[in-house]
């Protein structure tokens, strides 16, 4: 038997500092990303020596927003030099296995977002008839598969996102706020829909899959199990299915109840 393992990265598994919250010592620490030669994301020692040493009937697949480049970065969550064999990046257009992309997947994706017009030449005009206040920091392209923006927060009203949303919602795009970044996402780009294929792939018959903001939520609906961070955005959803579960604990020991809870659901299919 076979269990996948989906989870996100950022505020899921890994950690900045900022984000971490209280109630981890220095000590427990483990750096899971380096950036210009300095720790940027962590876990605590007890969640990563869980990650390394899950049952090999467990297949951890990582998904996340991140582009490639950005997801090569997160070395501590592997042992050695063997990355997981598929990877899930920038959140589903992309599949890696063996660290190579798998072409035919990216390939279709692209002609769906080019067939219903959800491609970043037609979202810009839209950014900029709806976006020009000042508290638009920066606004960046993740591969020519999606747009971000950086945000002042003090500054942004986020009363108006229900408008944002559903405006964009019209025109084939989904809106997630998370921390400074406001993530524009095709309709074609999902994380589900890119765990399904590694899914069949590896005939699952079990998949447990985590995620903290509403981009993860069709992952977490589409899991046997479904283990949603506490401290995570997507906790602010009107309601969720029942198979979808939140942890006691919030930030970086959020990471910790959720492999403990795979590494259990591993021990009960021995």
């Amino acid at each position: 038997m076979t269990i996948l393992f989906a989870s996100d990265l950022d505020q899921t598994l890994i950690y900045s500092r900022r984000t971490m919250g209280s109630g981890v010592s220095e000590e427990e620490l483990r750096e899971a990303e380096r950036i210009d030669g300095k720790p940027h994301s962590f876990m605590t020692s007890k969640s990563q020596s869980a990650l390394w040493n899950l049952d090999s009937s467990v297949c951890f697949l990582p998904v996340t927003t991140r582009t490639q480049t950005q997801y090569e970065r997160v070395t501590g969550i592997y042992e050695g030099n063997e990355r997981p064999r598929f990877a899930i990046v920038a959140n589903g257009a992309v599949i890696l296995e063996n660290g190579e992309p798998i072409k035919e997947w990216s390939d279709d994706i692209r002609k769906r977002c080019v067939s219903r017009k959800t491609i970043i030449q037609e979202l810009k005009p839209e950014i900029e008839r709806y976006f020009t206040e000042d508290w638009v920091v920066s606004v960046r392209e993740a591969d020519d598969w999606f747009v971000y923006m950086i945000l002042d927060r003090e500054q942004f009203p986020e009363e108006n996102m229900e408008f944002y949303q559903r405006t964009f919602r019209e025109i084939g795009w989904s809106l997630s706020l998370q921390g400074r970044k406001l993530y524009f996402m095709p309709e074609s780009i999902t994380k589900a829909a890119a765990m399904e294929y590694v899914k069949k792939r590896i005939d699952a018959t079990y998949v447990v899959a985590a995620g903290d903001s509403l981009l993860d939520m069709c992952l977490l609906e589409n899991a046997d199990l479904g283990l949603l961070p506490a401290h995570g955005e997507a906790v602010q959803s009107d309601s969720f299915s029942g198979h979808i579960e939140v942890t006691e604990k919030k930030g970086i020991k959020a990471g910790e109840e959720i492999l403990e809870k795979v590494m259990s659901i591993s021990r009960e299919f021995e």
